[in-house]
């Protein structure tokens, strides 16, 4: 091969290794400890799908897709929460309880029928637990009604009660992202709780909407390791239709971002004139 054949290869190698190189950086994200877009069968229960267990006929998969703007999209269907019998459900999102460091938790969500009460209505819990408990949870989900046609949604920590973000955009039928997320202090009693309100998909940490450092009464987590959702007995929780669950120890673990298209045109460009340039060798 004469030198410019070489160099002409050598650039299209460089176009082609720059091409993967960048997906692979916006994948390099996928490391999450549980990612669930509720890929299941329309209309049966959650619990006995990928380790989903308890829960019962008020947890049930929809075939309704919730998505976000610029938010990785899981797929699947989506799973239906609706207040007609007290019900949790449960998985472990990890293999070892994570004892150190920030928890995340993203997800998406539209309420069907707006609650008239707070509520709580999921958690991220220690090992060995078996569902949200309300002011025993390291970090509770809460939710309750805002102003008419709006809900609210907010975090707790032990204590007397949730702590609220409010939103102008969280009204009946509209899909929300919300992350929550716990982090584990050097104290005894000074973890915290940290919710988000409609962040901007990828990019760098923002600054959190609510953050509960601690509430009378707390006590910090040992470890997290179990998921929860929960329905509820009364009807004041609302219905809501839950997407896109996930759960990482990085901010971009939990908030993927579509990959650009350009992405995929320089990768492919570059493979399709490596594969011209053999063809023309073997020719």
């Amino acid at each position: 091969m004469n030198l410019r054949n070489f160099l002409q290869c050598s650039k299209i190698r460089l176009l082609f290794v720059a091409g993967v190189s960048c997906l692979l950086l916006q994948t390099a994200n996928a490391t999450q400890f549980f990612s669930d877009g509720f890929n299941y069968t329309a209309g049966t229960t959650l619990h006995g799908n990928d380790g989903w267990t308890l829960g019962g006929a008020p947890l049930s998969i929809t075939n309704a897709n919730l998505t976000y703007p610029n938010l990785a999209d899981l797929g699947g269907n989506a799973l239906s929460v609706t207040q007609s019998s007290a019900s949790s459900t449960i998985n472990s999102f990890n293999a070892t309880p994570v004892t150190a460091g920030t928890v995340y938790f993203s997800f998406l969500v539209a309420p069907t029928t707006l609650p008239t009460a707070n509520t709580e209505v999921g958690a991220l819990l220690a090992s060995g637990s078996t569902g949200p408990s309300g002011s025993a949870d390291p970090l509770g989900v809460y939710v309750g009604l805002q102003a008419a046609g709006q809900y609210k949604i907010g975090v707790r920590h032990g204590g007397s009660g949730a702590t609220y973000a409010s939103n102008t955009g969280m009204t009946l039928n509209s899909t929300n992202f919300f992350v929550v997320a716990y982090t584990f202090n050097p104290s005894t009693t000074d973890d915290s709780v940290s919710l988000w309100v409609n962040p901007t998909p990828g990019g760098s940490l923002p600054v959190a909407d609510v953050t509960v450092v601690a509430n009378s009464g707390t006590v910090d987590a040992a470890n997290l390791q179990v998921l929860g959702l929960k329905a509820n007995s009364g009807t004041g929780a609302g219905n809501w239709v839950w997407d896109t669950l996930r759960i990482g120890d990085t901010w971009a673990d939990v908030t993927p971002t579509v990959p650009e298209p350009s992405t995929f045109v320089l990768a492919g460009a570059g493979l399709g004139m490596l594969l011209m340039m053999i063809r023309r060798r073997r020719s």
